[in-house]
């Protein structure tokens, strides 16, 4: 909670700072799954779903070309199988809530009802990381072998819609984590994840 609301003191300081030209409002869900190494490729990970929300700022360079930052809450993770014995295994699952800082430069194809395209590193932070066993309830805390700071990469496509003052718009990004997430280095991770966001736009 600390980091979130660092966060949120850190996005409102920056529009105080440098004026934006529009604020953000998204909410949207993930879907995301963890890349294992070879050595524990034996999970068969399945995708899982996960919320999104945050805020965004953004300034414009000129007509087509945009520079954003936003702060989003993410919840991620991947549904497992875990091998126990001979030809058995039990159902499990990872999640991880993390906050992120993507930063983005935007292509706008056009000034009014426009789709467009961006790109862009992200600055995250885990806040939580758990193991769950989904038959019998038990919860075993991951976050002392999780690496809490990592760098991942945006790309994404969208559409936005302006109305007046306002605009609603829709994108879907794709999101991968680049280093390894785990403390044991011989237990390789990497995630990554599409994420479908809805949202409203304030032009400044």
């Amino acid at each position: 909670m600390k980091k979130i609301l660092a966060g949120t003191l850190f996005l409102f300081l920056l529009t105080q700072t440098i004026p934006a030209n529009e604020i953000k409002a998204l909410l949207g869900m993930n879907s995301s799954k963890y890349l294992f190494s070879n050595e524990i490729n034996l999970l068969k990970c399945q995708q899982k779903t996960g919320l999104v929300t945050g805020l965004g700022w953004a300034l414009n360079f000129n007509k087509n070309i945009k520079f954003e930052i936003d702060l989003l809450y993410s919840q991620k993770g991947t549904k497992v199988s875990l091998p126990y014995a001979t030809d058995k295994s039990i159902a499990a699952i990872y999640e991880n809530a993390s906050i992120g800082f993507p930063i983005f430069f935007k292509y706008q194809f056009k000034e009014k009802a426009t789709p467009y395209v961006a790109l862009g590193p992200e600055f995250v932070f885990l806040l939580s990381h758990h193991l769950k066993i989904t038959e019998s309830g038990d919860d075993f805390d991951l976050l002392d072998n999780t690496k809490k700071f990592l760098l991942a990469f945006n790309v994404l496509l969208g559409y936005e819609l302006p109305i007046g003052r306002w605009g609603l718009f829709a994108e879907i990004r794709y999101n991968r984590w680049l280093s390894n997430f785990f403390d044991d280095s011989e237990a390789k991770a990497k995630s990554e994840s599409f994420v479908f966001l809805l949202g409203g736009v304030y032009y400044l």
